[in-house]
């Protein structure tokens, strides 16, 4: 796909659209079915696929020299043959299932795969997000599904609000926010979460933007499904209160958290030591029941440094929290970075188990807190080395990763105006390049001549 971006004389349309059918075709797994009377089915094709995969690849593995560079007379020459096996192995496959896959079904679930998106944690850093939510939406690329982590978590929540997009709505609000009014000094009990310095009031300033009749939204309404990372601590040998002055100078000031690198440093450690479990809030029956603003702001909870919970008079929540940390042997809920902070395979893995209604995603995943060694990152090399590490199956798993150079500081968690504009300017710049492959990995393909119909 990149050659033919490059390139569009590269291949021929109508060769290109066979090449491209023929290796959506080999990535399927499983085909959804709605019948005429409305019943679902999920057809499992996966292991009836695997003959055809080893004979494709054995026609296209010589076209792709040791520097992974394509070649175009390679390519070409082995068209035919790909179209004729394509063919062939559409043709058996609607026989082998018969009435139980439709053609329709099959050609519609390797004409166009589902979107997935991960978005990673960072504080200030996953504003350039909302730019790159704006460039997805403008090309046409909406999200059947977003897994998110920490300030990845609050911007999907956003996001998946609706299926539509409105860039007007997160500026409207952010000019209504301050420090004072999204963070004060811990001075209370602790529940579920880690007590910290900064209480996080996400409910007071942004809870109006996910309220409906009467209510708060829950994960389960949200017209885009949404995954929020948390992360699951045990006990460890120090007193969790012990947290909860770390960094009182930094109420008034957020700058004197720079005075504190070292503290920070260590008591992440000392939490880090502890087994931490991954917990994906909205993938179950008992978490898709959680109120949203409570599920980003557990995910939000950055050890010594944020703290939220649920001490409201809120015996549904309660309940359904008590039950989750019982069900996983966790002590508190923190920062999911701490686990995961970059969930694509968790997005992957959702898609698969039939959460928007198709099958084999193209997962990708938006990294804007990647180790940088400037000046005012340094007070969180600690957090981003954590990050990194549980970035690495995120990586992996996502088949385009786009890591973000031109981000805000960490600490700008309330933008002004200018900085809020700037992030998402630099989001649009640095998605954009990458907008038209994307586009062709997610299709549709056009129908080719020679699979669907006869070749003139």
């Amino acid at each position: 796909m990149r050659a033919t971006l490059a390139d569009p004389a590269w291949l021929a349309p109508h060769d290109e659209a066979a090449l491209r059918w023929a290796l959506s075709l080999a990535r399927l797994s499983a085909v959804d079915v709605t019948s005429a009377e409305g019943s679902a089915d999920v057809v499992d094709v996966d292991t009836a696929i695997n003959q055809y995969r080893g004979r494709l690849y054995g026609l296209l593995e010589g076209v792709v020299d040791g520097e992974r560079v394509l070649s175009r007379d390679g390519v070409r020459a082995q068209i035919p043959a790909v179209r004729a096996l394509c063919a062939q192995e559409r043709k058996s496959l609607l026989e082998l299932f018969g009435s139980r896959m439709p053609a329709r079904a099959l050609d519609r679930c390797t004409r166009r795969r589902p979107l997935a998106l991960a978005l990673g944690g960072g504080g200030g850093t996953g504003y350039v997000y909302v730019g790159a939510m704006a460039v997805l939406d403008e090309a046409g690329l909406s999200p059947s599904l977003i897994a998110g982590t920490s300030m990845g978590a609050i911007i999907a929540a956003f996001r998946c609000k609706q299926q539509s997009f409105s860039l007007g709505d997160i500026r409207q609000l952010l000019a209504r926010l301050s420090w004072r009014k999204v963070f004060r000094l811990f001075e209370t009990e602790s529940r579920f979460g880690l007590p910290a310095t900064l209480k996080l009031y996400l409910r007071e300033v942004i809870g109006h933007e996910f309220e409906r009749e009467g209510r708060f939204l829950r994960l389960c309404d949200l017209e885009i499904p949404l995954r929020v990372t948390l992360a699951g601590i045990s006990q460890g040998e120090r007193p969790m209160e012990s947290y909860a002055h770390l960094l009182d100078e930094a109420v008034d000031n957020p700058r004197a958290l720079r005075w504190r690198a070292a503290s920070i440093a260590r008591a992440l450690n000392e939490i880090t030591r502890q087994p931490v479990r991954p917990i994906y809030a909205g993938g179950d029956e008992l978490t898709r029941e959680f109120d949203v603003l409570d599920a980003i702001g557990f995910s939000s909870a950055v050890p010594g440094i944020i703290h939220y919970d649920i001490l409201r008079d809120d015996p549904r929540m309660v309940e359904l929290v008590t039950e989750l940390v019982r069900r996983e042997g966790v002590a508190r809920l923190v920062d999911g970075g701490l686990a995961d902070n970059l969930p694509a395979r968790e997005a992957w893995r959702a898609v698969q188990a039939g959460a928007c209604g198709a099958r084999d995603p193209f997962v990708l995943a938006l990294d804007a807190f990647a180790p940088q060694l400037t000046t005012r990152h340094l007070l969180f090399l600690p957090l981003m080395r954590i990050a990194a590490e549980t970035s690495k199956a995120g990586r992996q798993a996502a088949h385009l990763t786009i890591t973000y150079r031109h981000v805000l500081s960490p600490l700008t968690v309330v933008p002004t105006t200018t900085e809020f504009l700037r992030a998402v300017e630099n989001g649009r710049k640095e998605t954009e390049p990458e907008v038209a492959l994307i586009r062709k990995m997610v299709g549709p393909i056009p129908d080719p001549p020679g699979i669907l119909s006869e070749l003139a």
